[in-house]
């Protein structure tokens, strides 16, 4: 399902998926989350980054941003897109996240933006585990939970909001936050797609 998923995206490239994700606002998009993300400069990783929209919005704040696509044709549109000194770019996914924990350097924020609608419960429960491998005591996840149907092309797979909690608490987190938002596309929206925000604060191994 996996490498569907991957193909999905391959070939929406060739059409105008890429212009119809960057013409969306980040600013606009992660306003429900925004609070969470600080002013001061920190390491932020962007988990199935795209085109780089959102690890772009972030380098322009000063951040710094690993930019984690697994999809070649959407990193290689990001990085000529958007060519920050801020932003590095390398080739990863969920559920493992390899590359990502080879570099040994935990983030202070991690963004999945419209990547867990892709991952099945037992991909999520690994996710997690890898995810709090990467974050630095006190940092924070930010997931945005797609509810609705997807592009036939790029499968879906329900999520459960509790379930998600209660695997993140098994690993070391604690929510802080949750938001129900409306889909930003029109397509979407009229679809009835809304989207679920959640923030996850990485506790201490003692706590």
């Amino acid at each position: 399902m996996r490498s569907e998923i991957l193909k999905g995206y391959e070939e929406a490239t060739k059409g105008d998926f890429s212009e119809r994700i960057e013409a969306i606002s980040s600013a606009d998009l992660l306003a429900p989350v925004v609070k969470h993300i600080p002013k001061q400069p920190c390491r932020i990783l962007d988990v199935g980054a795209g085109t780089g929209r959102d690890a772009a919005w972030l380098a322009s704040l000063s951040h710094s941003v690993v930019a984690a696509e697994p999809v070649d044709a959407l990193r290689q549109a990001g990085m000529a897109r958007h060519s920050s000194p801020n932003i590095s770019w390398i080739k990863d996914a969920l559920p493992e996240l390899p590359r990502t924990i080879s570099l040994g350097q935990p983030f202070d924020i991690i963004l999945l933006c419209a990547v867990w609608q892709h991952l099945d419960d037992a991909e999520r429960r690994l996710a997690l585990a890898a995810l709090r491998s990467v974050t630095t005591v006190g940092g924070k996840i930010i997931i945005s939970i797609r509810h609705g149907p997807g592009a036939p092309s790029r499968p879906v797979f329900p999520a459960n909001i509790e379930h998600t909690v209660r695997w993140a608490e098994a690993v070391g987190f604690m929510v802080i936050d949750e938001t129900t938002t409306r889909s930003v596309q029109l397509g979407n929206h009229q679809a009835g797609v809304t989207w679920t925000w959640l923030v996850l604060h990485a506790r201490s191994r003692g706590r």
